[in-house]
């Protein structure tokens, strides 16, 4: 099975069979203002007077409440994640060719893989974040750190996405795949035309422009894999690579790590950026926190999870139904898109106290549900702990008196799955 660019579920008039569109899915859009600059105050309409709806804009039904977000993450009898990296809005019959032409097989890996195959895959990655692993990386992390700290902490006033948050996590991940730290903007600016083209909503003309730097990106992976197979080193696509070569693993091969490496090269940066904003800002929007954890460094790890909770960078997945489904008295029928609402979910009162409230002290903001749950549950996660553990413990002990700017705008591309500030302005008493 290969990526599904341009099938829809089955629909009339572009709305899935049996399904009215109410007014709360009508005023639905994701891409636009003011979703766009704060979801929360419509996701805490939607979990309180419709948790489930249908959404024309998108054409995908939206789940807001933790029980049955949860569900469809972990529930592979009832949901496939086999749409969960196709476009949102389908590729036009010209960007399909374009692409098509370049005989890439994008086949499902992690993310968008049903059992038993991704159960086969899964089982050959599972070493690429092992404790282990991750104690040998923080060094290098802690290091890139205060290197970018040391180049901005005399000027007073930076954008800390620009001077910190945009190439560290990519620096880590770089040395993570053998990849050379000089491919860093040009995988960044790659990366997020991706978000663009599978999570937003581009025109048709958009969309086959964006063509060209999708298959540059791919084409870079493949180049990365090629080199290190004559020339491997410590990093993990070469380890992948031998093990490949000595194990001949079942249902992972040449194709899939391909894919495997294209998918952790967005998925290990991109994420990472835009929680760190994310959290970077709620902690000086709400001060009190902030110098709490300048006082109290071992809230750090606390704080971190509810960040997490509280502001996800990834704030909705995607499933299809495998049956009709009946939800809240809406039915979801067989092959329907479904957007699985993280963000609505880990503000759930249900499950989180007073689940609208940031609260550094939660005790279980790790329930949230931003890294998935079950057999999807994000390969990265530790990483992304880590970077976002040591980003705090480095600002908090070398510029407590940081504090946001005034007066700023926060801008968030246009997608329906990846948030975080573009940028975050903040200044410190030198």
């Amino acid at each position: 099975m290969t990526q599904d660019f341009y099938t829809k579920p089955t629909v009339v008039n572009n709305v899935p069979i049996g399904c009215p569109v109410t007014a709360l899915g009508e005023s639905f859009n994701p891409f636009k203002d003011p979703y766009l600059s704060n979801p929360y105050e419509f996701l805490a309409e939607a979990r309180r007077e419709e948790p489930v709806f249908f959404s024309p804009e998108i054409n995908h039904f939206v789940v807001t409440r933790y029980e049955h977000v949860r569900d469809m993450l972990v529930n592979t009898e009832d949901y496939s994640s086999r749409m969960a990296q196709s476009p949102i809005q389908p590729w036009p019959k010209e960007a399909a060719e374009l692409f098509a032409a370049e005989g890439f097989q994008l086949v499902p890996t992690l993310s968008n893989n049903d059992p038993p195959n991704h159960l086969q895959v899964r089982a050959f990655l599972k070493d690429a974040f092992t404790p282990k692993r991750v104690r040998w990386i923080e060094p290098h992390v802690r290091r890139l750190v205060n290197d970018a700290i040391d180049k901005f902490i005399d000027k007073g006033k930076v954008d800390l996405t620009k001077e910190l948050l945009y190439e560290t996590p990519a620096r880590v991940l770089f040395t993570f795949l053998g990849i050379p730290d000089n491919s860093i903007e040009q995988v960044k600016l790659w990366s997020q035309g991706r978000a663009l083209l599978t999570w937003g909503k581009l025109s048709d003309e958009e969309i086959v422009a964006q063509i060209p730097t999708f298959i540059e990106y791919l084409r870079f992976c493949e180049n990365l894999i090629a080199r290190l197979e004559k020339e491997p080193g410590d990093d993990y696509t070469s380890e992948l690579i031998l093990r490949m070569r000595d194990e001949n693993p079942e249902g992972f091969d040449k194709p899939r790590l391909l894919i495997t490496v294209f998918g952790l090269l967005m998925a290990g940066h991109e994420t990472t950026t835009n929680q760190s904003g994310n959290g970077i800002r709620t902690l000086l929007e709400q001060r009190e926190n902030w110098e709490a954890i300048c006082a109290d460094p071992s809230l750090i790890p606390g704080a971190s999870e509810e960040i997490v909770r509280y502001d996800s960078s990834v704030i909705a997945w995607r499933r299809v139904a495998k049956r009709d489904i009946e939800l809240e008295g809406v039915t979801i029928p067989k092959d329907a898109q479904i957007l699985v609402s993280l963000a609505a979910a880990n503000r759930d009162s249900r499950k989180f106290p007073d689940g609208e409230k940031f609260d550094i002290r939660r005790k279980n903001a790790i329930q949230n549900l931003s890294f998935g749950m079950g057999n999807h549950y994000c390969l990265g996660a530790p990483l992304a702990r880590l970077e976002l553990v040591i980003f705090l413990e480095e600002l908090t002990r070398r510029i407590p008196s940081m504090r946001l700017v005034e007066g700023q705008t926060f801008t968030y591309s246009p997608n329906t799955s990846h948030r975080g500030p573009q940028s975050l302005w903040v200044e410190w008493d030198v």
